[in-house]
């Protein structure tokens, strides 16, 4: 029994050495905090109150920037997209004119129509989600600036 302790201690002693360097690290910490602290005398610190002092002034700065400049343009978006939606449905409904005008088959013609604005609206959804979706980015964008 004697011997397996005694190799039982030493497997110990072996695997502390090889694997635990918590001794090692915290002395490497000690160093560091003290040569930070002391030998330097404070200035990395003051560097990092500087940084952090002109990281806020740009974000306040930029934030109120951003708000005014991107209200417009997202009020002309809206504009814009109104625009492109009264002008397809006045181009559809001129199509449609002209098509009964040349005479073509009023059945073949309600469902080409009825496949026509079955389109028309899937991509006017897909667009009206995708405004949307750049309109919650930018609103994000703004919110966070600030905040």
């Amino acid at each position: 029994m004697a011997a397996t302790d005694e190799v039982s201690r030493d497997v110990g002693h072996v695997f502390m050495r090889l694997f635990d360097h918590k001794a090692a690290l915290q002395g490497q910490q000690r160093f560091f905090v003290k040569e930070f602290e002391t030998k330097r005398g404070f200035r990395e610190v003051k560097r990092l109150e500087q940084h952090k002092v002109a990281t806020q002034t740009c974000k306040d700065v930029l934030s109120a920037e951003l708000v005014t400049d991107l209200l417009p343009q997202i009020a002309e978006y809206n504009s814009k997209v109104s625009d492109l939606s009264d002008s397809l449905i006045a181009l559809v409904s001129g199509r449609s004119i002209e098509a009964i005008e040349k005479g073509c088959n009023k059945e073949k013609l309600g469902e080409d129509w009825q496949l026509f604005m079955d389109e028309l609206s899937e991509k006017r959804r897909q667009y009206d989600a995708d405004i949307d979706q750049e309109l919650a980015a930018t609103r994000k964008r703004l919110e966070e600036l600030r905040s």
